[in-house]
């Protein structure tokens, strides 16, 4: 996509304000204790900036990889960019999260594959896209991106953004709520254009009331 401008981004995130009662339950089921405070923290923080991850590879990646193996590339992205950006306690808080949250799934197909070719095997398919079988693989991502520590500059360069430009060190702080999504991806579009990175002026934060909705989505204007 050359011409960025002649497009509108909507990174889209499910409030848990918002939800139901049934909805709420099921995230007071898979993050316990503070289940309102992880929730914010993972969706409204973490990933956020994933969703524009998927933004970034759009406007920027000379070509598409399979959709497993982007998801793959935004957490490892997203977690680059909050170790570059983002409060270390923040940081060590999500590693907490998510390594505890992953244990709550069951390795669909009894584990005979990796959570990698099992979406890729299934991606598009009915069976991938239950709570479980995606949660597992989403978090094995996310946990994966965690060990795996690659720096900011070397995830750019995979997503095609070859000559990153370097920034001085900043430090975004947020209070932990569903409202913070709006400042993350203004705080992230700004830093990330000023890595050189392309991405559309008209970019907006919706907080819907569906919490298994959390999407980047792109139109022409």
């Amino acid at each position: 996509m050359e011409q960025v401008d002649g497009y509108k981004m909507e990174i889209i995130t499910g409030l848990y304000q918002k939800a139901p009662s049934e909805q709420k339950a099921m995230v007071q089921s898979l993050f316990g204790e503070n289940a309102e405070y992880k929730y914010a923290l993972y969706f409204q923080w973490y990933n956020v900036i994933h969703e524009l991850g998927h933004g970034v590879m759009m406007f920027n990646a000379p070509s598409c990889p399979h959709p497993a193996e982007e998801e793959q590339l935004v957490n490892d992205f997203a977690v680059a960019y909050w170790r570059q950006f983002g409060e270390r306690e923040k940081v060590e808080g999500l590693w907490d999260l998510v390594s505890q949250t992953v244990r709550k799934f069951h390795a669909p197909a009894e584990g005979v594959l990796g959570y990698m070719d099992y979406g890729k095997e299934k991606w598009g398919q009915e069976e991938l896209n239950n709570f479980n079988n995606y949660g597992w693989f989403q978090f094995s991502s996310v946990l994966q991106a965690l060990s795996s520590r690659r720096g900011l500059w070397e995830v750019l360069a995979e997503m095609g953004i070859l000559k990153a430009r370097a920034l001085g060190e900043e430090t975004f702080t947020y209070k932990v709520d569903g409202q913070m999504a709006y400042q993350v991806v203004k705080d992230g579009v700004r830093a990330l254009k000023g890595l050189g990175v392309k991405l559309p002026r008209d970019i907006k934060v919706v907080l819907g009331d569906d919490v298994n909705c959390h999407r980047c989505q792109v139109e022409r204007k």
